[in-house]
């Protein structure tokens, strides 16, 4: 006798925090990774939920947070690893907040360029800059060297 509302809660509700939802299975741990490389998230409560069953994407992952607040920076580096993703802001256990985030049409100071010729390998001091080929492809070029890369294939600057 199971009612539609009687599914068991497989990730407790959080009262207060972040939600990272709609993660394509199995790229959760990639999201983690990111959010692990910044020093004010290494002691944040973090549940991470893998190959969830959903009804719009058949399976997925999420990421709940307790923390009140994610940085914009890390916010724009998930939007350019897994884009598409929702991240909502819970208060007293409700959604109070809800954005999709995609990738940027413009990059800054967020990835480093893989050509080791490029400008802003050789001068340290230099600011990094990607533009979106094109919004479907997942490839960005660098403003100073000219090179498309894809995006997965880029490192995240974290300062």
């Amino acid at each position: 006798m199971s009612k539609k509302n009687d599914k068991m809660l497989m990730i407790p509700k959080i009262k207060l925090g972040i939600v990272i939802d709609h993660i394509p299975a199995g790229d959760g741990v990639k999201i983690l990774e990111i959010i692990s490389r910044y020093e004010e998230m290494k002691d944040v409560p973090i549940t991470l939920g893998i190959n969830y069953e959903s009804k719009k994407m058949g399976r997925k992952d999420l990421i709940k947070l307790q923390i009140e607040f994610l940085a914009p920076e890390i916010i724009q580096h998930i939007s350019i690893v897994v884009p598409g993703v929702t991240i909502k802001a819970i208060k007293n256990y409700e959604v109070y907040s809800k954005v999709k985030v995609q990738a940027p049409k413009v990059i800054k100071n967020l990835l480093l360029c893989k050509n080791p010729n490029c400008i802003t390998n050789l001068e340290k001091e230099s600011d990094t800059l990607f533009e979106a080929v094109d919004s479907a492809s997942k490839q960005v070029k660098c403003a100073y060297c000219e090179r498309i890369f894809d995006l997965s294939e880029l490192e995240p600057i974290i300062r």
